[in-house]
């Protein structure tokens, strides 16, 4: 079978779509290898396609035009290049499809992530919005299956697009091969290289209001004299870095609070890994998969109640009200000064992220592909 797929995140997007693709693609080829994979990418960056073990075919647009007006020839000009390559199946792996699937007698599969452009529009600018909104409901009417990553993203689809339950299959991401890995001696260097304090409470996440560092912030301003970790955040993109910085010079945290971010996807397990406790009081996700890299990398949960959070999170992690700035300084507390509640938390929780390593999932993918 020739599986085409969308791979404009996979071979250029270095955050959560790309890291989304790539695992998914290389676990299907570990697995799967017999398949032959077609990549389909406006264009490729070396660093990402590096990422990518094994043979995949590379499909890029072909003429000046095509290059010069990418996504015209990823919403209209690939359904030429589909049939060309006859490929027999079709996986849009970032909430979208051609705008040509509905004329093709091509099998199609589309994984849709979240709708934070819907559930939180201040994230985004109106025309990137009407843009989002179109994409995704074209993709979820005509796709043969659609793939959601949570049963919170499952639940959205089916309230705001009116999206039938037999259509949608949960199939969680896979956590990244890099979090089963990352030895001490690599551990320790990156440690240094952040100059990360001896003790540290971790939440990884962009700097946006759902994101919800201020209340997190709030509340380790709360507990700061009854605990030795400091408080490490790690984000890059998102408006409010600024607010967030004159929040803790406000609190005078500067010595207590330190933000990271220039942190690569190579470091990120070591900071997890040494962490003491992991808290994430976001306000919405599509998934949460910090909890779960947190998990795999054997660190306390906290996170918020409900919604796909407890199903990244599994039964044993904490959740909290993540308005209540009292309930997330309390979590800390008791985490923090119970070493038999943090090591039953922790041997839960890494059993219950193993259950999304690359096997289990592309065996769950490649279901749905063949019963398509």
């Amino acid at each position: 079978m020739t599986i085409g797929f969308d791979a404009k995140r996979a071979l250029n997007n270095g955050s959560g779509l790309g890291n989304y693709s790539r695992n998914l693609l290389n676990a299907l080829m570990q697995h799967f290898p017999n398949e032959e994979y077609l990549l389909f990418s406006p264009k490729v960056k070396e660093e990402f396609f590096n990422q990518l073990n094994g043979q995949f075919k590379i499909a890029l647009p072909e003429t000046n035009l095509q290059k010069s007006f990418h996504p015209i020839w990823r919403s209209f000009g690939i359904k030429n290049d589909l049939q060309k390559h006859r490929v027999d199946f079709y996986h849009g792996l970032s909430n979208e499809l051609p705008l040509t699937t509905h004329h093709s007698p091509l099998a199609t599969v589309v994984t849709i992530h979240d709708l934070i452009f819907i559930k939180h529009t201040e994230q985004y600018p109106f025309a990137d919005r009407q843009i989002y909104k179109l994409k995704t409901k074209y993709a979820t009417k005509h796709a043969h299956k659609i793939i959601a990553v949570s049963h919170q993203t499952k639940n959205d689809l089916m309230e705001l697009y009116g999206v039938k339950e037999e259509r949608i299959e949960v199939i969680y991401p896979i956590v990244d091969v890099l979090f089963q890995t990352t030895d001490w001696t690599q551990q320790t260097t990156e440690i240094k290289k952040y100059n990360l304090p001896a003790k540290y409470i971790l939440n990884v996440g962009s700097f946006f209001t759902r994101k919800n560092q201020r209340t997190l912030i709030d509340a380790f301003d709360r507990i700061k004299n009854k605990i030795e970790e400091d408080l490490v955040l790690v984000g890059g993109a998102g408006n409010m870095k600024n607010e967030i910085e004159a929040l803790i010079v406000k609190k005078n945290l500067q010595t207590r609070v330190k933000i990271l971010s220039d942190v690569s996807n190579e470091d990120l397990p070591s900071l997890y890994k040494s962490a003491s406790a992991f808290v994430f009081p976001s306000l919405y996700e599509g998934f949460g998969m910090p909890i779960v890299e947190a998990l795999f990398s054997k660190v306390p949960v906290i996170a918020t109640k409900g919604g796909c959070f407890e199903e990244a999170g599994g039964k044993n992690s904490l959740y909290i009200n993540p308005v209540s700035t009292q309930e997330i300084a309390d979590a800390l507390l008791k985490v923090l000064n119970n070493e038999s509640l943090k090591t039953q938390m922790i041997e839960a929780g890494y059993a219950h992220a193993n259950t999304m390593t690359g096997k289990t999932i592309a065996e769950k993918m490649m279901y749905v592909y063949k019963k398509v």
